[in-house]
């Protein structure tokens, strides 16, 4: 993933129209923003239950999500999940979700792709203010504190309900705060799902 991909997902690019990365350092990450779905479920793939105890997916799939005549590249990536990789990925993205939200950085960087890691590496070999550092300095660096409490009922609300996968590629969709869709790309590395993402995008 290119820095630019990675400085879009989080809210920095496209401030001024400057493409050096170091001069939009005084944004912060922000939590994804409110998109309102009235889907119900029609059954599909996925399990009802993520591998965390405390989690209740519902899944159900992507159909429900689908709007007639609308953008629905999303709903339609690839194919319904197995159970198994349905758990595994809501799993990964749950982690990643709760450690944003306690600001548990060695976590959150745990539960993103290495090419997510290196971009922001490499970000903060580019940009004066982040001095060179680590993923972890990087996203507790660009992560707003006043969205804490928006972070919180996200990854509280969280409701995965489909996972699309072509190879090894996926997205997620999941209900999110104040019931917003959203989707995240996630990749599988050495068989393990990870977040190829730093925040969710509505969808129609």
């Amino acid at each position: 993933m290119a820095i630019v991909a990675v400085l879009l997902a989080i809210g920095l690019a496209g401030c001024g129209g400057d493409d050096d990365p170091s001069s939009t350092m005084t944004e912060k990450l922000s939590p994804s923003s409110q998109a309102q779905s009235d889907g119900g479920s029609d059954g599909g793939e996925g399990s009802a239950d993520s591998t965390s105890a405390e989690r209740q997916d519902s899944g159900g799939g992507s159909a429900q999500f689908r709007t007639k005549g609308g953008d629905n590249s999303i709903q339609e990536f690839g194919e319904e999940a197995d159970a198994s990789d349905f758990d595994a990925a809501a799993a990964v993205l749950h982690e990643f979700l709760d450690a944003r939200a306690a600001e548990d950085w060695d976590s959150a960087c745990a539960a993103v792709s290495e090419e997510v890691r290196q971009s922001l590496e490499k970000l903060g070999e580019q940009a004066k203010q982040l001095d060179g550092a680590s993923c972890t300095g990087i996203l507790s660096a660009l992560t707003n504190p006043a969205a804490k409490k928006i972070l919180q009922e996200e990854a509280e609300q969280a409701d995965v309900a489909s996972l699309r996968v072509e190879g090894d590629s996926g997205y997620i969709i999941y209900r999110a705060a104040k019931g917003s869709v959203v989707t995240i790309p996630m990749v599988e590395e050495d068989g393990d799902w990870k977040v190829s993402g730093l925040g969710g995008t509505p969808i129609a």
